[in-house]
């Protein structure tokens, strides 16, 4: 039987996938809130299906960290008269061209 494969490392506090380096945040981003594909995700950041669905499964068993740093960051944005609505809106219309 082979060894388990690893997918995520984490690289200060951001974990990432082994393969690609892509944030886990990000993957759960493109797929949870724009709506795309597992499949078309993979092929968008140039992973693999199982490195998406690794890093849903870890967005998803940490979920309480990813919301903490989601509030701290909506803190330190509406700081600087932001908002993450602002950012999500920019990032979203980003990853559809």
């Amino acid at each position: 039987m082979d060894l388990p494969i690893e997918h995520i490392t984490i690289e200060g506090d951001a974990p990432r996938t082994r393969n690609g380096n892509v944030k886990v945040r990000m993957i759960a981003l493109k797929h949870l809130e724009s709506g795309e594909s597992v499949e078309d995700v993979a092929a968008h950041y140039g992973i693999t299906v199982a490195d998406v669905y690794a890093a849903l499964a870890y967005y998803f068993d940490h979920k309480p960290y990813f919301d903490e740093r989601d509030r701290e960051n909506e803190r330190l944005l509406r700081e600087h008269g932001r908002s993450m609505s602002d950012i999500l809106a920019a990032a979203r219309k980003r990853m559809k061209e």
